[in-house]
């Protein structure tokens, strides 16, 4: 085999895309916002389009104003390809590093028109809004009033769009941060998972104008499946799912009761018996999907998921229980089962991550009490978001407004649930390093007869040996165990195969005790050669995340210290150290620590801002009627 194994033979850009392809994608998005927008013009100056005729057909035969029919069908379709896309580009940058090209992927085409359709869905919504509208609107330009459901999905449409030229500048200064949770993937992801947000206001509103579909049980039916849809921000589970997360296990059950606690009593609040269980069958519906779409792709890693089972069964038999309709008890059915999604339901999944779930789970059960009580806190948190969101859908879709302000139910729960969350992932979500411990590395029945993989000119794995010469770190860690990963790019052959994913490029392997105090040996031998990036992992405690590096191969695309060849000999000493600058390698170092800081909480900031817009939105279209509209409705009545 080549010397080319070693590096790989041309090595991507470690920073923003070739100013042809940033063209090439301008010029993609440029088609759906100029169709749009002349669908826009014409139709909001009086303009027939055939858009416009096809919005009226929808409305006509589904018994709802235009201005929800086609949108949402959009939308949702926009929605699927943006997720297929997702759930295709993350196992691939996994299995292959960085793109040669934004272009060259073929998963980032889904992904960016579903972005755009997410967006233009709710341009759309908002260009065919005409009567009857909601009693609450917002005033884009004279004559031109909007429901709030439009406005919400059109923020979250822009603000995924604006991630992606974000993400290229934001690579440009800082150099790639390979990581789902990168502040511009976030906004990207978050966007895109967050649309559906609008979907149960836009009910709700054309409830208020008398449509048909929106009455009744099938009215409660659709609404329940809306809200079931606002469970998408699972997406941000995905490093976990692949089994390969870069962030504290903590964050997993935080994420995980939050939304099964929100959407769950949401949906049993909204629909009564068998809500939850709607949620189940959508969430369970949702991943098969996408598990056996991607498992149809060759040499594509597939992401596992969550049960989800023991949260939603629990919160029906709470119900059951407490009748929460029938006594008027929705504050005490929520915080019980919020405190039960997060502790018995997240105890569940435990049990469940043990047969399906990829390494490094399960996670030992020492670490449970501080799992469970942080998914605990997240569960009551998202009972607390659920009150507010089931209560003003309730109202936005009620014939009559409320008398006054204070008249509003559980008012500040959804913002007490949302700081809940954020405190959470701030405390709980930020890695941190550790004191730094040495081991020795020795290898065995390493590939060829050879003593160990070093001048290894091709496949080269071993069985690897760590001896902690200072203490045993791993006795009581979260997760102790060795990973390589992006071990298969574009002219990269005769890689090992991962036992668990039986795909190219990834490896999990258990580090199991030998018996001798502070030693360690995988389980199976490891890639030590070529393009690959091997680390023996270890979390301890909240957050502590620290990694000793066996093989990382010389990257000329990285210019800093960190794109260097690191190669353990056998018998040689190695380091634990900070886990972030060997997992995220194509960051730059030559940047201030306080402009990347500064950066990410503006990124995150201007986040936070779109999460605050969706929550007046809500609040807005669930608000009494002014005076002025007041004496207005008085005098048509």
């Amino acid at each position: 085999m080549s010397m080319q194994i070693q590096v790989a033979p041309a090595a991507p850009s470690a920073g923003g895309a070739a100013f042809h392809e940033i063209l090439i994608a301008a010029g993609i998005a440029a088609v759906p916002v100029l169709f749009f927008g002349w669908v826009t013009l014409r139709e909001r100056t009086g303009h027939t389009t055939l858009v416009g005729r096809l919005a009226d057909w929808a409305a006509a035969f589904s018994g709802v104003p235009r201005w929800l029919a086609l949108p949402v069908v959009l939308g949702i379709v926009s929605v699927l390809s943006a997720g297929l896309g997702v759930w295709w580009d993350v196992p691939i940058h996994m299995q292959n590093g960085r793109d040669p090209g934004p272009l060259a992927n073929p998963s980032h085409y889904p992904i960016l028109l579903g972005l755009l359709g997410i967006t233009h869905s709710g341009v759309l919504s908002m260009a065919l809004a005409r009567d009857p509208l909601p009693r609450h609107t917002v005033r884009i330009a004279p004559g031109w009033r909007v429901p709030l459901g439009s406005l919400i999905i059109t923020l979250a449409g822009l603000i995924a769009v604006t991630g992606f030229p974000l993400d290229d500048f934001w690579h440009r200064i800082f150099g790639q941060d390979v990581t789902e949770w990168g502040p511009t993937h976030v906004l990207m992801i978050g966007g895109a998972v967050t649309f559906v947000l609008g979907v149960p206001v836009l009910l709700a509103e054309a409830a208020q104008v008398s449509a048909p579909l929106t009455r009744g049980f099938l009215g409660r039916l659709l609404g329940t499946g809306a809200i079931a849809f606002c469970g998408l921000p699972f997406a941000f589970l995905m490093e976990f799912d692949l089994g390969l997360p870069q962030f504290p296990a903590a964050t997993q059950f935080i994420i995980f009761a939050f939304l099964m606690a929100w959407i769950g009593i949401s949906a049993r609040l909204w629909m009564g018996p068998g809500g939850a269980l709607i949620v189940l069958v959508l969430y369970w519906a949702a991943h098969g999907v996408l598990f056996l779409a991607i498992s149809a792709l060759p040499d594509v890693l597939v992401a596992r998921f969550l049960l989800a089972a023991p949260a939603l069964v629990l919160i029906e038999l709470v119900a059951a229980a407490l009748q929460p309709k029938r006594r008027d008890q929705p504050f005490l059915f929520a915080i019980v089962s919020g405190l039960l999604v997060g502790s018995l339901g997240m105890y569940g999944e435990w049990l469940w991550s043990k047969h399906f779930m990829p390494l490094p789970q399960p996670f030992p059960s020492s670490s449970l009490p501080l799992l469970l009580t942080t998914s605990t806190i997240a569960g009551v948190g998202g009972s607390l978001m659920a009150l507010w969101l089931s209560s003003r859908v309730r109202i936005i879709g009620s014939s009559t407004p409320p008398a006054s302000h204070a008249s509003l139910p559980y008012r500040g729960y959804g913002l007490a649930g949302l700081l809940t969350f954020v405190v959470l992932m701030g405390v709980f979500g930020v890695q941190r390093g550790g004191p730094e411990h040495h081991a020795v590395i020795t290898y065995a029945d390493v590939t060829g007869g050879r003593t160990d993989c070093t001048n290894a000119t091709n496949r080269c794995e071993a069985v690897v040996t760590a001896r902690f010469t200072d203490g045993d770190p791993a006795a009581d860690a979260t997760w102790f165990y060795a990973m390589g990963w992006q071990g298969s790019p574009r002219g990269a052959t005769n890689v090992p195969e991962d036992p668990q994913a039986h795909v190219p490029g990834v490896v999990r392997v258990r580090m199991l005790p030998t018996g001798r105090t502070g030693e360690y040996r995988s389980e199976h031998r490891l890639p030590l050669y070529g393009p690959w990036k091997t680390l023996l992992r270890l979390h301890r405690g909240t957050n502590e995340m620290m990694a000793i590096p066996l093989y990382m191969p010389d990257d000329p695309a990285i210019t800093s210290d960190r794109g260097r060849l690191i190669q353990v000999a056998d018998g040689g000493t190695a380091t634990l150290r900070f886990e972030v600058p060997l997992m995220q390698r194509e960051r730059r170092d030559d940047v201030p620590t306080w402009a990347f800081e500064a950066a990410t909480i503006a990124v995150m900031g201007l986040w936070l801002t779109v999460l605050l817009g969706y929550g007046w939105c809500y609040n807005r279209a669930a608000a009494p009627l002014d005076a002025r509209r007041r004496k207005e409705r008085d005098t048509t009545d």
